[in-house]
C-alpha cells in the first residue's frame, strides 16, 4: 500500500472532517501530505533546504490565503522552490496571510513512460512528518511520491516564520 492509498483508506475511515486526524501513522511516524499551522496575518516566512537527495528533482511549496512578495514586488499565493545548486538554499519573504493560515508540501519531478516529465504532489509515497522545532519552525522530512518504500530523509527542509 503507498501513502496516497492509506490517505484515501484513511478518508474513508473517518469521514468527518472535523474529527478526523491530519495525519496517518507510517512506520511509528505521523505522516501528512500538507502541513497547514496558525500564524500571523503579517510576517516573514523563511525556508531552507537541509538536506536532498539528488535522484530526483525535488523542493516544497509555501500557500497563503494572500501573498507572498518576492524580491522585485511581484506578489504570489503559492511558493514554489527547488533545490538547485545554482541557488541558494534558503530563501526569505514578506507574507500576508487574510486567514493567518500557512500551507506546505512537498513537491516533485515524475518521469511517465514516454519520458514525459510532471511536477508532481501527493501522489504514489509522497509525504512528510513533521518535527515540531518551536511555535513558529517546523522541520520537514518528505519522501517524494517514487521512492519504494518511503524515503522520509530524501529531502529534509526547515520552515520558520517571524511575525511583524
Amino acid at each position: 500500500m503507498t501513502i496516497q492509498q492509506a490517505m484515501v483508506d484513511h478518508v474513508k475511515k473517518h469521514p468527518d472532517k472535523m474529527q478526523r486526524p491530519d495525519y496517518i501513522l507510517w512506520n511509528g511516524f505521523r505522516v501528512k501530505t500538507s502541513d497547514g499551522w496558525t500564524t500571523s496575518e503579517k510576517g516573514i516566512v523563511r525556508a531552507e533546504i537541509l538536506s536532498c537527495k539528488m535522484d530526483v528533482e525535488q523542493g516544497f511549496d509555501i500557500k497563503v490565503d494572500g501573498w507572498l512578495e518576492l524580491a522585485e514586488g511581484e506578489r504570489v499565493t503559492v511558493l514554489r522552490t527547488w533545490k538547485d545548486e545554482r541557488f541558494e538554499d534558503a530563501v526569505e519573504y514578506p507574507y500576508f496571510a487574510r486567514d493567518k493560515r500557512l500551507w506546505v508540501w512537498n513537491v516533485y519531478k515524475m518521469t511517465y513512460p514516454g519520458g514525459q516529465i510532471v511536477e508532481e504532489k501527493w501522489t504514489e509515497n509522497a509525504g512528510f512528518w513533521v518535527e515540531q522545532v518551536g511555535e513558529n519552525e517546523r522541520i520537514y522530512h518528505c519522501s517524494h511520491g517514487m521512492a519504494s518504500p518511503p524515503d522520509f530523509e530524501s529531502l529534509v527542509f526547515k520552515v520558520s516564520v517571524q511575525p511583524v
